[in-house]
């Protein structure tokens, strides 16, 4: 089928109007038409109520259940349907947690209860997310084998050895799952009359999970690149007979002045495959069309939907919002063609699929009651409040328990013990997805619901051996928090730039100070930018200046380890140890063996280890949570006042260094 859509864009309700206006004059030998609707979830990662297991308490924010509800609005608009999930769906809330704390074998006698929920909503098409692959394989493959619809991801094969595994450039041998289905479905055109609509979808999903899990995948698959699989696969369903091809990467917007083979981020130069008619991507957790991410990219229309003259959509993240592609096919002697086509993005509200509810209320209740099992009691708040202002509580406590672990495996002979112990660890909820998206456990009972606000994801701890040198580079990564600031200015200037918190890792047991007047020494992809740039500047271990080719154990999570990030000298091959236990248990047998040693009470002790240097004078700009704790900790920081507050509802704060 043509793609003419990279020629024109015609809005579909420009064509209904004309349609409208020519009615009169048609004949019933008219060309026939169907309006064909994409309708799209991503990123659920597990919350399918609508709950803030972080708050406890219930919201209409998100949630599939929420989502439903205009999944049957959708439905009942047009009957010319097709409903998608497109990954990152089993894990991210404490929900996945429970079912995956429970077991291969309770998703083997049960069926997943996510998977449940897809299946009574009648999803279509199912794509793979990395984050599928965060509990192993074994407990993947049995979760989706209760699907009553396919399984999609066109780049991701298992692979018969190691040699053979990991990245890869040839065989499309073995592929894990379906590279691609078409689904035929009968549908009806403006004549009422019926004609079956084949509809191929092709699903891609990050390389970078053979890094990210590799204590999981390692030896067992080969990942291929998302653009060459496009290229390989599309004729072929073209061949097979699919009147309209739908690509549905797990994979944001990027533009690259030279792409990347194995890239993260594809959907764009996924656009420019010929032979695809819409695209639902995701990953990213943003609008398109709507979030400002995506202004003023080349080609890319952040207002209708469209890459490259493609109409693409992605709904969020959490069940927040539904994808909506309409696509206006017409019939020739050559086939079907799309004619036009819009898209729109639906945020939730109050309404739900009480039905779906009450499904999933006993696994529901089941996760609360996991939550609220005791662990001891803290003294006082641990937060992310402003984890990349100045040392956090919560960042100290994740180091702390690491540091614990990795010392016992020194004492028990599994690990060197003549090497100085470190941990590294970032505050993965500082303000990066919402207002209220920050880690606040007040003092009192700490639970296992604590551990879930605290350490967001199921990453794996492991120990990898660096000296100094890549201490110093390892920190030159976290300085990419900041922006350059100019030291004359005499205006406020923004603090932040973009890069996420969770890529901020602080390294406890060494002491260091920020210089942001200087320029970043890498970009965001670890890539060297400016050779002489240095921003981590006085760096200590035990009170004397740090000897660059002393060697170090390094607590510090799978995702890092294996390259997560991007950052310099850690791409898995410095790990000394993979322990296989989640960081999150691990916080929880150091919290339960502190409080036993200290009468109920687990200690915490903050250590002002690092510090940003700011030039006196000069005032910095940055956004924070606006809660009565945001505002009780800012005043608790001489350098630190609030200043305003925006239309998001963050707190505005500005920094000032003083005499």
């Amino acid at each position: 089928m043509e793609m003419n859509m990279k020629m024109l864009k015609i809005t579909l309700s420009a064509v209904l109007i004309s349609g409208v206006l020519l009615g009169g004059c048609s004949k019933p030998t008219a060309p026939a038409e169907v309006n064909l609707r994409l309708i799209e979830t991503t990123d659920l990662h597990a919350y399918m109520l609508g709950y803030d297991y972080f708050q406890q308490q219930s919201t209409d924010a998100y949630g599939l259940v929420h989502t439903a509800a205009l999944i049957h609005e959708a439905r009942a608009e047009n009957p010319n349907n097709f409903l998608i999930d497109n990954g990152d769906l089993i894990q991210g809330s404490a929900f996945g947690d429970w079912v995956a704390r429970n077991g291969v074998e309770y998703v083997s006698e049960n069926a997943h209860p996510i998977i449940r929920a897809l299946n009574h909503l009648q999803y279509d098409v199912g794509n793979m997310g990395n984050h599928e692959f965060n509990y192993g394989l074994e407990f993947l493959h049995e979760s989706v084998r209760g699907a009553e619809f396919p399984y999609i991801s066109a780049n991701v094969f298992h692979a018969s050895s190691a040699a053979e595994s990991g990245k890869v450039n040839s065989g499309w041998d073995n592929p894990m799952f379906e590279p691609y289905v078409i689904l035929a479905k009968q549908m009806q055109d403006q004549h009422g009359n019926e004609h079956e609509i084949k509809v191929g979808f092709i699903g891609f999903l990050p390389p970078q999970i053979v890094r990210w899990d590799q204590q999981h995948l390692a030896g067992k698959v080969r990942v291929r690149d998302m653009v060459e699989a496009a290229e390989y696969y599309i004729p072929k369903m073209r061949a097979e007979g699919a009147d309209v091809v739908v690509a549905v990467p797990h994979s944001g917007l990027r533009i690259y002045d030279n792409y990347p083979q194995f890239a993260e981020q594809a959907s764009y130069q996924l656009a420019g495959v010929e032979g695809i008619d819409a695209i639902l991507f995701g990953h990213q957790h943003q609008l398109f069309p709507g979030s400002d991410g995506y202004n003023d990219l080349p080609e890319v229309d952040n207002e209708a939907g469209y890459v490259r003259g493609v109409p693409a959509v992605a709904p969020g993240y959490w069940g927040d919002h539904l994808g909506i592609i309409d696509l206006r096919l017409q019939h020739s002697e050559a086939g079907w063609k799309v004619l036009a086509s819009e898209v729109a993005v639906r945020a939730v509200d109050e309404r739900k699929d009480t039905a779906l509810e009450a499904m999933l209320m006993a696994e529901h209740e089941e996760t609360i009651a996991m939550l609220n099992e005791p662990l001891g009691e803290v003294e006082a708040r641990i937060s992310t409040l402003f984890a990349r202002i100045e040392p956090s509580t919560a960042v100290q406590l994740i180091n702390d328990a690491q540091t614990w672990l990795v010392e016992s495996l020194q004492a028990r002979g599994e690990v060197a013990d003549g090497l100085p112990v470190l941990s590294a660890a970032a505050p993965f909820r500082n303000g990066f997805q919402s207002a209220d998206d920050y880690t606040i456990i007040e003092a009192g009972e700490f639970t296992l619901g604590n551990l879930v606000d605290l350490y967001v994801y199921p990453n794996t701890l492991q120990v990898v051996e660096v000296t100094g040198a890549q201490l110093v580079e390892w920190l030159e990564m976290s300085a990419l928090a900041y922006q350059q600031i100019d030291p004359e200015l005499n205006e406020p200037q923004a603090l932040f730039t973009g890069n996420p918190s969770f890529n901020f890792d602080v390294l406890s047991g060494i002491e260091y100070r920020f210089d942001i007047t200087q320029p970043a020494r890498y970009n965001t992809h670890g890539e060297l930018i400016n050779a002489d740039a240095r921003r981590v500047v006085d760096v200590s271990f035990a009170g004397a200046p740090l000897d660059m080719d002393q060697r170090f154990l390094v607590a510090v999570n799978n995702y890092r380890a294996g390259g997560g990030g991007g950052f310099p000298g850690l791409d898995g091959s410095t790990i000394v140890h993979s322990s296989g236990e989640e960081v999150r248990q691990v916080i929880a047998n150091y919290a339960r063996e502190m409080t036993m040693a200290n009468d109920g009470i687990l200690p915490l002790t903050l250590n002002k280890n690092w510090a940003i240097d700011l030039p006196e004078g000069v005032i910095v700009e940055f956004r924070g949570n606006n809660s009565e704790a945001g505002k009780e900790e800012a005043e608790n920081i001489e350098s630190v006042k609030k200043y305003d507050e925006d239309l998001k509802g963050y707190a505005i704060f500005h920094l000032k260094a003083y005499e």
